[in-house]
Order: structure tokens, then sequence, then C-alpha cells
């Protein structure tokens, strides 16, 4: 892919590289910010007379040619060591990519022999928009017999007359970007002075941040996680629920040109300053501030949780970031449909292509738009019917990241994972994007670091309260549920494709001396204060609420109840199905059960309710899933119990098959074998397949429908751009069901 796609207006003839780039780079820098900057900044757009932009003159030297001058007649940047060296080799920009704080070497061809004692070379780096020295971004580069280790510098590594190489290191803590290079040479005369020379590099050079650099504040002191967190293309992000997880594969593509290129776009809409382009810090706040778009910010993608998705692309159907990033640089707003773990996803590219360490986290559980300064509230009717529309959310799982750099800016001890979350808070104080927290903070309860570290608190450890209204709209708290948010905290463990249990890194184990100091802090921080439950005239039955979906799909639930009493009880009990979306917000009715109930002294008892698969698949969204819930009221006591729980299909088997090796460029055969485990069809169904450097496949519709037990084979022509070992990522849905996913293995080789 060319960066050409993003002009707006027709390259001039024969542009090189660079200038290709520049055009698409300020083009989309104007559509993301507007093209008029007049009388908004000092200087404009660019700052006028300065002598590092293309408006001006790229020499304050003389122009006319002296006979002493030392004169550059090409320059080699030595990409392929270079990249190879900085663990860049696999960016598809061609452009020299190295990665700060770390030697990187090129070669300079004069027209004439370099003599040490009478010429003298200063290299000039120069990024940002408005260049100047006294903002850091024009950088004079000088050689020494050796290079400071705390700043930029060169030194001279071969001196063979007209050819020169230069070992250059740029400082652990440079401003991460796009670069031009020129080169300053000065010639020594006795008479007229000295001969000054300046040559314009024709092609950018890209620094990145590098956690392979001690000095860097993204350094990561572990070769397996910086593979992993830095350089993996491809990644799993947990959904579902945390007793049947759905795991979603994911074509990270962080080294395909368009991802690079829109991290920059992003960076310049943010409007960060060129100086803060050398924090890791703030340059996560403003990634994770621009993957949403809603009506004040024309974020990367548009959210939806309706489950109609007829103007758009529905959020399961998405394999990878690239594609997704090439249409938001195309259409410039926000591409249709995303949800938490799309926009998480899309973040963990755009942050590793930059070079900071990143992931993706699931809590299952979750207490999203909530801040900690109150429970969660559930309510129930004087007659057991929960009044849903009263309720706040509490998501069956939700997505953020968290990404790896020391924080100077917080007490000792918050350095490593810090949590942020793109996907918006809408809470009580506006919207928001919270992060990045320390995920210690987070864990020890000091929300008052800052950050939103309240929100993502709030989101591992919500507690719920349960309400009973009566008709006049009054209402008496019966019930907590304690310790319900934060459950099984997720992500991919390093080197494997196997899930990692990071729960202990958010909260400490529930109930312990530990953990109910972290809850007295946070609540002191956020000034909460919690109603009082209302006793009820006697405590006397136990109630508990089980159940578990079928490998056919077929739901059953029971509600247990025991009478510890002398006495006989009357109890009366509803149970309800409805369809949900993950956020718990419920689509429509199923089932419902509703029974009085003799219990005898010291007996047991229950009330069961089965939902066949076959009577709620194919009335609900493919993405929607089953809530339930159950309440019983005690009449002669007035005790009651209430109880929320979802329950998640077991998704039916995909396996992707490949054979042998595929030579890059020719096309090869995958075989997509989907096996129906559901006691109903599945009927119209799509497959889509992509991955790094693979073409991407879309749209593929199953040539029948899919009885129940059958299984069905489709082969799909790929095609591999780039040689080495890659992953392939399919998924399937159809009305039913979707996130039906599976991965192959393919090695690409060079053609014979």
């Amino acid at each position: 892919m060319h960066r050409d796609k993003y002009d707006l207006q027709p390259p001039e003839p024969k542009p090189t590289m660079s200038e290709r780039f520049s055009s698409a780079y300020g083009n989309l820098r104007s559509a993301l910010l507007g093209s008029n900057l007049k009388g908004r900044k000092h200087g404009g757009a660019v700052a006028e007379g300065n002598i590092f932009t293309d408006e001006a003159t790229l020499t304050a030297f003389k122009e006319k040619k002296e006979e002493g001058e030392l004169k550059p007649k090409s320059v080699d940047l030595v990409r392929v060591s270079n990249r190879e060296a900085h663990h860049t080799s696999d960016y598809t920009l061609p452009n020299l990519i190295v990665r700060r704080g770390q030697e990187f070497d090129i070669t300079i061809h004069f027209e004439r022999n370099y003599l040490k004692s009478e010429d003298e070379i200063m290299l000039k780096f120069v990024t940002g928009a408005r260049p100047q020295q006294s903002k850091g971004t024009v950088i004079p580069v000088v050689g020494n017999e050796t290079i400071d280790p705390n700043g930029w510098g060169y030194k001279m590594v071969l001196d063979n007359g007209k050819y020169v190489t230069l070992r250059i290191r740029s400082s652990a803590s440079a401003i991460m970007g796009r670069y031009q290079l020129f080169i300053d040479t000065v010639h020594k005369r006795q008479k007229d002075g000295p001969e000054k020379y300046r040559y314009k590099h024709p092609d950018d050079i890209y620094i990145l941040f590098n956690p392979w650099c001690k000095d860097d504040l993204v350094f990561i002191d572990d070769e397996v996680k910086r593979q992993e967190y830095v350089l993996n293309p491809t990644g799993r992000i947990w959904l579902g629920s945390a007793g049947k997880y759905c795991v979603r594969p994911w074509n990270f593509a962080q080294f395909d040109e368009v991802c690079l290129v829109a991290a920059l776009a992003l960076l310049d809409k943010s409007e960060l300053g060129d100086a803060a382009r050398s924090n890791p810090i703030l340059i996560t706040r403003a990634i994770g501030k621009s993957i949403t778009a809603n009506e004040r910010d024309a974020g990367v993608m548009t959210g939806n949780w309706s489950g109609k998705y007829d103007d758009g692309v529905a959020p399961y159907t998405w394999n990878g970031s690239s594609v997704i990033l090439e249409e938001y640089l195309k259409k410039r707003k926000g591409v249709k449909f995303g949800q938490c773990w799309n926009f998480s996803a899309v973040a963990t590219t755009l942050l590793r292509a930059l070079g900071i360490p990143t992931r993706c986290v699931t809590c299952f559980k979750s207490a999203h738009d909530s801040d900690f300064s109150s429970a969660l509230d559930s309510h129930w009717s004087s007659e057991n019917k929960p009044k849903t529309n009263m309720d706040d959310g509490l998501w069956d799982y939700h997505v953020w990241n968290e990404s790896w750099f020391k924080r100077p800016d917080l007490p000792s001890g918050h350095d490593g994972w810090q949590a942020f979350d793109p996907t918006p808070q809408e809470c009580n104080e506006g919207v928001f994007t919270c992060g990045p927290a320390s995920v210690k903070a987070i864990k020890e309860g000091e929300l008052y670091l800052g950050y939103e570290a309240k929100f993502l608190f709030a989101e591992v450890n919500a507690d719920r309260i349960n309400w009973e209204v009566d008709r006049e709209g009054n209402m008496v708290a019966f019930q907590m549920d304690k310790h319900i948010g934060g459950r099984c905290i997720s992500t991919k463990a390093a080197g494997t494709i196997s899930r990692e249990d990071i729960t202990s890194d958010y909260k400490y184990k529930d109930d312990s001396s530990d953990a109910k100091k972290v809850l007295e802090r946070a609540s002191r921080t956020t000034f909460r204060c919690d109603p009082a439950i209302t006793p009820f005239s006697k405590d006397d039955m136990e109630f508990r609420f089980q159940g578990d979906t079928q490998k056919s799909g077929d739901l059953n639930v029971t509600l247990k109840f025991k009478n510890d009493s002398s006495a006989g009880r009357v109890v009366d009990v509803c149970i309800g199905m409805v369809t949900a979306f993950y956020t718990g917000v419920p689509c429509a009715d199923l089932k419902e059960t509703v029974n009085t109930i003799v219990t005898e002294p010291s007996a047991e008892g229950d009330c069961s309710l089965l939902l066949k698969c076959s009577e709620f698949i194919n009335t609900q969204d493919g993405d929607a899933h089953v809530n339930v819930y159950a309440t019983a009221k005690v009449r002669e006591t007035g005790q009651r119990f209430a109880a929320r729980e979802s329950f998640w299909l077991e998704k039916p088997t995909l396996d992707v098959k490949t054979e042998g090796n595929a030579e890059k460029g020719k096309p090869f055969d995958i075989v997509v074998k989907i096996v129906n485990t559901l006691g109903v069809p599945l009927i119209n169904g799509v497959i889509n397949a992509e991955g790094p450097g693979i073409s991407r496949i879309t749209g593929v519709k199953t040539k029948k429908s899919i009885a129940p037990g059958e299984e069905l084979r489709e082969t799909i022509k790929m095609t591999g751009k780039f040689v080495g070992r890659v992953e392939i990522i399919v998924n399937f849905h159809c009305k039913q069901i979707s996130d039906v996913c599976g991965v192959g293995l393919i090695e690409i080789v060079e053609p014979k």
C-alpha cells in the first residue's frame, strides 16, 4: 500500500519517497485539524523564516559553488543492517526506521576527499511542524572520539577518502517521530574564510521508542515480553464470560505502513506538542483519546452496541487493525462500527507501531461508567420482577489496554504496566477517556494519583445493592452483593497463546486485610457512603442460584433453597430469561416461570427453568446472549433474595488447515472446517480471513446451511506478500451466532 492513497491532490511528477509521504501527511493533518490555521498559532501552520521548512530556502549558506567546499554526492542510510539491528525490519514503510538511544551508521560519499584537518561535519536532525533549536526540534549533532551516552552524538568509524562512515546515536529521550536529515560541512580556508555547504537528504528518518534501551522510559528487561508486546503482529483477546471464555485472535499488523502513518497523523490531530512526543505517558494518553468517535471528536471508530449494523460493518466482523486505520485515513471520520475490544486492539496496534510495549486486557464483570463514588444499583418490583431500565451497568466483560513504561511523575514504585481505556466512560462529570493510570496505584487504591484511576478502580471493585421498589417509587435496600466486579482479569501470556490471569495485579484477595484497607482508602478519596441494608424480621432461608449451557446450546438454571427454621415457609419465586448484549442491556424477553412453593421445616426445594436453543437463537442478534434473573420472597418473614447471571453459548469449532509452504506472491489454499455443535442449523454463514502480510479475504458466503452435528469445509485462496511464518486468522458469523474463530499457520518462502 502506498501513501499516495491518502493524497487529496495528485503528486508532482516523480517525487521522492519522502516528498510523497510529506504531501500525504500534510494533507491528513490539514483534514484532521482544519486547513486554515492562520490566527490560531504563532506563525500559522509553519513558522515564517524558518530555514528548516519546505516553504523557506533550505540553506543559509552560499549557493554559489566554491572550489574547496565539501559537498556530499550521496548518502547511504544503510537501511537493511540498521533496521535489522533496531528490530524494525518488518515495517513495510521503506524509510530508515531506528529506535532512540541506539547507534546506527550512515555512509557519506563526498565529491572530493574528506580532510580531517580542514573539514568539519555537523549533522542536524529536524522534526516537527515548526522546527527550531530553542524548542528541541532542531538537533545539531557534532562528532567526537566517543559518543555522549546521555545525548546525541556521532563518531567517525571509517575514513576512506571520499567515503566516510558515521556512527550516530540519538538521545534515549529524543522526540519520537519523523525527522529530516541535514548535513552541514565547513571547509576552513585561510584567506577568504570558511566555505560552507548544506545537504538535505531526500528521505525521512523515523525515530521510535526503544524498549531495548535501558535509558528509555519504555525499557522492559525481558526479551520474551519485548517480542510479545512490541514485535508480535498477532494476539488474542478474551471475550464472553468468566465461566465460558470466547477467544478472539487479532491481526494487530503494527508493521503495516498505514499503521505508523495513522499513529503520527492522530498525534498531529491531538495537537500534542512536538517536545511532548518524547514522553510515552502523554503519547499513550493522546492515542487513547483518539480511538473513539463521538459528537465532539472525530476518532478512529464509531461505537455501536445496538446489534444493528446495517450502515456499517459489525464489530465481530473485523479481524485486524490495518483495514480499519486505512478506511479512517481515507474517509477522515469514524469507521463504523466498533466496541471496546476493537478499540483496545486498534490502540495496541498504534502504540506498538511507535515502539511502546502494549497489550489488551479483559476484565470480566466490569462496572463500566462508574467512578466508585457509589455501588451499582439493581432494582426489583414488589411483584418479584426486575426493573432493568433503572439499573446501573455491569458489563459481562470490558477490554482496555496496558502499556509499559516508567513513571517519573509519580511516587517511587509505580513503574511498569499502566492502564488506559480507549472506550469513553459516561459518568456524572461528562465523558472521559481513562489513563494511563499506574496498575500499582489501582491495586493500592491510590486514586489521588490521578489519570482517572478511580474509573478503572471501580471496574474491578464493584459491589451491587439490590432495591425493592414499590408502586409509588419508594425504595428499600434489601441485599448487597459483594465483590461482583473484577473477575478473571485476562491477557495473552507472553510467548504462548494461553490466557494469563492478572487479577492479582489489580486487586488483593477479596475480604483480605489488605483488600479492606484499599477499599477504605478509595472510599475516602471518592467520599463513598453506601446505604444501610434493611434487615428482615427473620433470615432463616438459604438460597443458591446455578445454571449452565450445554454444548447443544440449551440452557438450564435452578434456584435452590433450604428452610433452616422450625416452621414451614411459603416462597414466591420468579425466574426469567432475556436476550442481552455484553453491556448487560436487555434486548427481548424470552421465557419466565412464576411459582409459589411451600417448604417444610428443615427441608430443601428448588425451581428450575429450561430454555432450548431453538427457542431463542433465531430471535436474537448474532452477538447477543442470555441473561437470567431469579428472585424469591418469603411471605412469613419478608426475606428476599435476588440474583442475575449471564450465560454464553459454547461456540461451534472452527479449524484452519494449510498444507506445506507457500511461495511469496503466489496464491495458496486454506481449508476452513466448521463443525456445528449447536442444536439448530446455522444459516447464511459468512467467513472472513486475514493475517500479517496476507491478502485480506472478506464476505465469503458458505455454500449451504450447516445442520446440527454437520461439518462444513470451505477452501479459500490467499496470497502472502512477505517471507516468514505467519498466522492466518479466520472468523465465521451468521444470524444465529458470531465470534466463531480459528487460526492456522503458514510458512511463506521465496519463490523457487
